[in-house]
């Protein structure tokens, strides 16, 4: 479900298919924490954490399952971390780039309907 999350998002914004980043990723249940290392582009995921992560993303399961579906889009995903559904932490100039790259994506997205 990450991989086809991750590349339905790529698909959608681009630019993130460029972006070179390692991350963990928590996805949290009713007591239980599952912990992944994801890296783009790619991707490449594994159990566990990863001494060379940049940031980590964390996210409940339920939110998660939602944002997995095919028909989610990036709007989705900023939404979610809009409201507090996907919290982050680390590298704060890695969050830069990433909202930068969305907010690029959703203008020229703004740019396409006007013509």
């Amino acid at each position: 479900m990450i991989e086809s999350a991750i590349a339905n998002l790529q698909k959608e914004v681009p630019a993130l298919k460029k972006m070179k980043l390692v991350f963990g990723l928590d996805i949290r249940a009713k007591g239980d924490m599952q912990v992944y290392r994801v890296e783009v582009p790619g991707p490449k995921i594994s159990k566990g954490r990863g001494e060379d992560e940049r940031c980590r993303i964390e996210i409940d399961r339920a939110q998660f399952n939602t944002l997995a579906d095919e028909k989610s889009t990036a709007a989705s995903f900023r939404r979610a971390a809009e409201t507090g559904h996907i919290r982050f932490e680390g590298d704060s100039n890695v969050a830069k780039l990433v909202v930068r790259v969305f907010e690029t994506h959703e203008q020229r997205a703004k740019l396409k309907k006007v013509h």
